[in-house]
């Protein structure tokens, strides 16, 4: 009786310890709008070839894998929401596409590094004319032991809030008006 109540504590633990980690609940603040001109249009999308967030490298081939728990397109659309103008009409499209989103972690004995980057490209367009960029930002850190989830979620929110923030603020971004003269 005490082997097989051993032998299925093992198996759970075993178990337990080789689960799937949790999704990473990621969000953003939404950013404050400094400029005027609304946007009509705001068009998201994923680029990435992956669908993961968080890629924990064990060995030399090998890595786990967390996945966001909402899609990182809504949470980036939802953040440059107060750009966008509800009644607007004048022309100006913008066209998002997230083109890398990842925290690398690599673990040692007594100690981590992680490296959140994000890229993103924003196209901004209205009747003939286009602007397009690149903003991205890189974060590091590193601690003693095993991250905590918390702690991941909480840089990588900073670093895509940075990133969202520079996009809304970026006047180029808002191609003013042509006038005819």
């Amino acid at each position: 009786m005490f082997r097989t109540l051993f032998a299925a504590a093992f198996v759970l633990f075993v178990s337990a310890c080789q689960s799937q980690p949790d999704p990473l609940i990621i969000s953003a603040d939404s950013v404050v709008n400094k400029l005027n001109t609304p946007v009509s249009k705001l068009e998201i999308r994923d680029k990435r070839s992956y669908s993961y967030l968080y890629r924990h490298k064990k060995e030399q081939d090998k890595a786990e894998f967390t996945p966001a728990q909402r899609p990182l397109t809504r949470i980036v659309e939802e953040a440059l929401q107060p750009v966008t103008g509800s009644d607007s009409n004048n022309g100006l499209s913008w066209y998002v596409s997230i083109e890398k989103a990842l925290i690398d972690a690599t673990l040692h004995t007594i100690k981590y590094e992680l490296e959140h980057s994000i890229t993103i490209r924003v196209e901004a367009t209205r009747d003939n004319r286009r602007y397009s960029n690149f903003y991205s930002g890189t974060y590091r850190s590193s601690g003693g032991l095993k991250p905590a989830q918390a702690t991941i979620e909480r840089q990588f929110k900073q670093l895509l809030n940075s990133v969202v923030t520079d996009i809304a603020n970026d006047p180029k971004l808002r191609l003013p008006e042509q006038k005819d003269f």
